[in-house]
């Protein structure tokens, strides 16, 4: 059995397997909820691109004229409050895709999330005031600000269609039936999260939040840091699509919950004048994940002699400069080709490997500002890593072209003689 045919029999199977995958509940709002977070981040990543210029007069002069403090402000409402918009986007998401209030799915997550949250004791002037920190209202209480959604929405829709809900006569007005439909719901669910913040408030923990985050959240963030396991998610996502599903959308709810905590902390670094952390992380990952749709484009246009391969070519280069590859994903098709599964597979990892290593011994900053993955290569480069950044994606660029480039000429001679084989039958039939 050829290695087409053998893939022609797992494709099926694994597809069963991702559509599963991908329509678990949890999964998906997860996916769903984390892309909502896009225009708080963007706007994070602004103010931290603002704040964090390398010009020493230019820094001098935020500080002096006091722009640094808004800037700061503007920092502290997206990315210090980061956990808080995610709590809203996961309860808005489980409850649409249930087909519940939204509003009332928000309510209750963010009851459960700010039980679960400690408050902190701060003299002001002559007054003691309780009041929650930022500490657990940014990327360090995302975790928990993720399972407290899920759990306390997914118990909503329980009770909701249990039938444990206070029922109103049809002329109530919507608002106030469905407020009181809610309060049976949000009782039980608030006593449980008020018995889960007691039972952890006896442990030496204290609380959920350092639970989470010394027992899941750090070893992740450990985890995560490893060049190895990046590499591993990049190959799990090309597999996917070389058997032509989203790689992407399958590895989006992983890669979020992995790497973007890390993100935001390194984009509030950047604006408060502190060193970023974490090389590895969701906004490295789209911009330095390489061009190497763009760099198959232009190999198709000006490197081969197949008619077909031209013309997808021509179609692609424009739609490959912004991270769009379907064209030449279904045009070549590149989805189960065996001249193409080796480069496709290698050209994620070997980009993110070179942007890793360049960054690792100070070539590179840190990435900290988020760019959307649709965001062209150089400009995406330069606007995330100044000149370093537009280097190394040039250095990508080649490097995809230098991986390509074999396996493509062996597909080109085959596509020519299957040109030229079926230009002779039709002469041959024209002739008769």
């Amino acid at each position: 059995m050829s290695f087409k045919e053998t893939a022609r029999k797992i494709g099926p199977v694994l597809s069963k397997w991702t559509v599963k995958f991908s329509n678990n509940m949890f999964v998906k709002t997860i996916a769903s909820g984390m892309a909502r977070l896009l225009p708080v981040t963007i706007v994070g990543s602004i103010i931290a691109l603002i704040s964090s210029i390398p010009y020493d007069p230019y820094l001098n002069f935020l500080e002096t004229s006091g722009i640094k403090s808004y800037l700061s402000l503007g920092d502290t409402m997206t990315n210090g409050l980061i956990t808080i918009y995610l709590v809203i986007s996961l309860a808005y998401e489980m409850a649409r895709n249930y087909k519940k209030s939204q509003i009332n799915a928000i309510s209750i997550s963010l009851v459960a999330f700010f039980i679960l949250t400690p408050l902190t004791a701060f003299t002001v002037g002559e007054d003691q005031v309780l009041a929650f920190t930022l500490t657990y209202l940014g990327s360090r209480g995302m975790f928990v600000g993720m399972f407290t959604a899920l759990i306390a929405t997914r118990l909503y829709v329980l009770l909701m269609d249990k039938g444990i809900k206070i029922k109103m006569h049809p002329s109530v007005p919507p608002a106030i039936s469905g407020s009181f439909e809610s309060l049976f719901p949000i009782v039980i669910i608030s006593l449980l999260f008020i018995g889960i913040s007691a039972a952890f408030a006896m442990t030496s923990f204290g609380d959920v939040h350092t639970f989470i985050y010394t027992v899941l959240q750090k070893p992740l963030e450990g985890a995560s840091g490893s060049l190895s396991t990046m590499l591993i998610i990049c190959l799990v996502g090309e597999l996917f699509w070389w058997f032509g599903i989203h790689g992407s959308n399958v590895t989006s709810a992983i890669t979020n919950t992995l790497y973007l905590p890390l993100a935001i902390a390194n984009a509030q670094a950047l604006v408060t004048g502190e060193n970023a952390q974490f090389v590895l992380n969701s906004y490295f990952l789209n911009i330095y994940k390489g061009p190497r749709h763009l760099a198959l484009a232009c190999m198709l246009l000006w490197l081969t002699k197949s008619k077909q391969l031209k013309a997808i070519g021509k179609v692609a280069v424009i739609p490959g400069a912004f991270g769009i590859s379907e064209p030449m994903k279904f045009g070549i098709p590149m989805v189960y080709n065996p001249y193409i599964f080796v480069p496709m597979v290698l050209a994620p990892m070997i980009s993110v490997s070179i942007a890793y290593f360049a960054t690792i011994i100070g070539f590179l900053p840190i990435v900290g500002i988020n760019l959307p993955w649709s965001m062209p290569p150089i400009i995406g480069g330069f606007l995330a890593g100044g000149f370093a950044g537009v280097v190394i994606q040039v250095v990508q660029f080649i490097a995809c072209i230098a991986l390509y480039y074999p396996f493509l000429k062996l597909l080109d001679k085959q596509k020519v003689r299957e040109e030229t084989d079926k230009e002779m039958e039709l002469k041959a039939a024209g002739g008769m």
